[in-house]
């Protein structure tokens, strides 16, 4: 039986990474858009900082335009829509804890800003201003929780197998509270996210081994042509 992917990241986002999935498929994929979160900008006054960090891509759309500002991002995507904006951009290439390990090594001078959502993870400002650094959270954006679509209900209550990419435990959180007879394949991108489906018994969840867009669509895709027969 065909697998259905399950999209729960909010658009545009979502919908980029299903395409991508299909293309590199090079065939339609039974597709449930389901996503967990409605993104809402919230209005803020930009402090006198010349460093801002980003943990996001969504948060570099709120953000002004970067001429003579530094970004610090936490991966390629962020630092892709970073260096689109005009910042000089420098980025980890992994996750919290390995931002916070760049930007403690380089201790840049002068005020810090981190541009983040209202839910967040991972105390960024906390922990550089405990390593002596200046740096205060901005919340730029809400992720407002959306209800589980019924198609998704339905796929749950079904017997094809089901392949959710997770991209945060917020966007997690539909699929934990469903009760599931069909077959759920969760590619997560953490081992936090991982473990939030350990209570599910039809749930086999897999991590990237890097958190990140391509890892997370490389794998997805991996998963979709396991259990697809006719996938090439």
């Amino acid at each position: 039986m065909q697998p259905i992917l399950i999209i729960t990241r909010p658009d545009p986002a979502g919908t980029l990474f299903a395409q991508d999935v299909q293309r590199v498929m090079r065939k339609a994929v039974p597709i449930i858009n389901a996503p967990a979160l409605r993104i809402v900008p919230i209005a803020y006054d930009m402090p006198d900082a010349s460093h801002v960090i980003f943990t996001s891509a969504r948060a570099v759309a709120q953000a002004p335009i970067g001429t003579g500002l530094t970004a610090w991002c936490v991966g390629g995507a962020t630092a892709a829509a970073a260096d689109a904006k005009g910042y000089d951009v420098r980025s980890a290439d992994g996750d919290a804890d390995a931002l916070v390990a760049m930007i403690t090594a380089h201790h840049p001078a002068g005020p810090m800003v981190h541009l983040a959502g209202r839910h967040r993870r991972g105390a960024i400002a906390a922990r550089l201003t405990a390593a002596g650094l200046r740096c205060t959270t901005i919340e730029a954006y809400d992720q407002v929780a959306l209800p589980v679509p019924q198609s998704l209900i339905d796929a749950a209550a079904g017997s094809a197998p089901l392949v959710a990419p997770i991209f945060s435990a917020r966007s997690a959180q539909g699929l934990l509270d469903l009760t599931y007879t069909a077959p759920l394949h969760i590619v997560a991108i953490s081992a936090a996210v991982a473990n939030l489906f350990r209570h599910i018994p039809q749930a086999r969840a897999l991590t990237v081994g890097h958190p990140d867009a391509d890892h997370m669509t490389d794998m997805t895709i991996a998963v979709l042509r396991g259990l697809d027969p006719q996938a090439e």
